[in-house]
């Protein structure tokens, strides 16, 4: 009950303050826009570059597993993985019967 009726009170200064303020809180929204935009344009350029530097040098693209996987699951040879799981032909399926209509007496 003492966290909800100081969340209230924080609530209740922050709103008046920042009546009282806003001028003040305009012009430091004003300075923090460019410097989210030069730290989110940063890290999006480091992506980027990191991507392209990555297709380049060819390396094959990193295995994430599923989650749940174990590592006893995968198997270490891909030919003796090609070797137990060979597909099933799929079995011929016969014809549906349509259902016979209900005469009317």
């Amino acid at each position: 009950m003492k966290i909800f009726l100081g969340g209230i009170a924080a609530l209740v200064i922050g709103i008046v303050l920042l009546v009282f303020w806003w001028w003040d809180f305009l012009t430091m929204l004003k300075g923090l826009i460019p410097i989210i935009l030069l730290v989110g344009g940063g890290f999006a350029a480091y992506s980027g570059y990191d991507e392209i530097k990555e297709k380049m040098t060819g390396e094959p693209e990193k295995f994430e597993p599923a989650f749940g996987t174990m590592e006893a699951e995968k198997p270490t040879d891909v030919s003796a993985a090609a070797e137990e799981e060979k597909p099933e032909k799929p079995k011929a399926r016969r014809p549906r019967r349509r259902a016979a209509k209900k005469k009317e007496a």
